[in-house]
């Protein structure tokens, strides 16, 4: 691969500072880490040396039960940054970020006192890109400094300085962040809120040829039910381990019906790939919780 020119059209909008949301995990929740090619003659194009490729092997891992977190920032608060150090030969580029929260309360009080002596790692959003501050390699450096303000309408609240060596300046992230309340697709800036079914409720999704469908499975059992015409692939991922196909490609019968039970256990997701398909309808019952992302 030959790097590319870089060029600006003068006029182009370039976007400064960074999003008013942070996304962070402690290290030690983090199974399995996105991949991004540090050679560049094993890179095939220039994402590979500075991406990490939308799709389940570069999706973040994260242990059973634990979800990515949100830090606000003050918008002109905060922003990202690399230097380059080290000495000949082993020179890295070190990641940088700083935010600032306008409150003192028990939530940022916790997080200050766990980011003194802790590990994390940070999803920081910069002109429509979400950036990784942290590796597998390196421990990330953090600094809390709290200020009440000393009059009305002073600055006050808590700002967060992070710092982690990585290989990539700013490594970009195009993988899913799991939420609480929901999944953020960083690829497509997409997020998905969870959807709150009881258990037994079917629900059905139309789904397209090309159009995939994730399901957060949060019960132990669980049935897909399909009709319509085409093929269609089913893999599931245990906990938070990369998905794997769990049968051969379902083949519809004449009467366009089709139907695959799924043991899902607590935490396990299912990916439902319309691959050749013309259309169908996916039904999953005894779901407490799913989530759809197209």
């Amino acid at each position: 691969m030959n790097l590319a020119n870089i060029n600006f059209k003068t006029g182009a909008v370039a976007r400064s500072g960074i999003g008013d949301t942070v996304y962070f995990i402690q290290k030690s929740h983090v199974t399995s880490w996105p991949v991004i090619k540090n050679d560049i003659d094993e890179a095939l194009f220039l994402d590979d040396y500075v991406e990490t490729a939308a799709g389940t092997v570069s999706d973040f891992g994260i242990a059973a039960g634990r979800r990515w977190s949100r830090l606000y920032s003050t918008q002109g608060k905060g922003r990202v940054t690399w230097e380059q150090q080290g000495e000949a030969d082993c020179r890295v580029a070190v990641n940088k970020a700083s935010l600032h929260y306008p409150r003192v309360t028990n939530e940022i009080r916790a997080f200050a006192k766990s980011a003194a002596n802790g590990d994390f790692v940070f999803i920081v959003k910069h002109d429509g890109k979400y950036y990784i501050i942290g590796s597998r390699y390196y421990r990330t450096v953090l600094t809390t400094d709290g200020d009440s303000g000393d009059s009305a309408g002073s600055a006050k609240g808590v700002t967060v300085r992070m710092e982690c060596p990585d290989t990539t300046p700013l490594p970009t992230y195009k993988g899913l962040l799991l939420m609480d309340e929901g999944v953020l697709d960083c690829n497509t800036d997409q997020f998905t809120n969870y959807i709150n079914m009881s258990t037994n409720l079917i629900k059905e999704y139309l789904i397209e040829d090309g159009d995939t469908v994730r399901l957060t499975a949060l019960s132990e059992h669980g049935r897909v039910s399909l009709e319509g015409e085409g093929t269609i692939k089913l893999e599931v991922a245990v906990g938070d381990d990369p998905y794997h196909e769990i049968e051969h490609d379902v083949e519809f019968g004449e009467d366009g019906l089709a139907q695959a039970p799924i043991n899902a256990c607590i935490g396990d997701r299912i990916r439902i790939s319309a691959e050749t398909l013309t259309k169908a309808t996916v039904n999953w019952s005894r779901v407490e919780m799913a989530e759809r992302s197209l």
